[in-house]
């Protein structure tokens, strides 16, 4: 099952919305994910790597994203996990901007 929740263009003003929680994130250009991360809680938050991919501190990449869905999970490790197999599974490969060893 793909992130859950709503999709939100990819830009400062929702980016800066984004909840402050743990919690699994996809990135899209267009239709196309083209990436999936985790914020694993404490200072690290949706929020904050969400931030991170917009501002191009996680690479250009990640950074050309037209959109985002966000989805708050007390289990953002193994949420990612599922999320990434799940992809892998249906595309035979991992989202471009995901490193082959994710």
């Amino acid at each position: 099952m793909p992130v859950s929740g709503d999709r939100y263009p990819f830009n400062a003003a929702n980016v800066d919305k984004s909840p402050d929680e743990a919690g699994v994130y996809a990135l899209y250009d267009g239709d196309e994910c083209i990436y999936i991360g985790r914020a694993k809680g404490d200072t690290t938050t949706i929020r904050s790597r969400v931030q991170d991919h917009l501002s191009g501190r996680e690479g250009k990449c990640t950074q050309e994203a037209t959109h985002y869905r966000r989805e708050v999970t007390s289990s953002p490790v193994s949420r990612e996990k599922e999320l990434l197999e799940e992809f892998q599974i249906y595309r035979s490969r991992l989202p471009r901007c995901n490193k082959q060893s994710a």
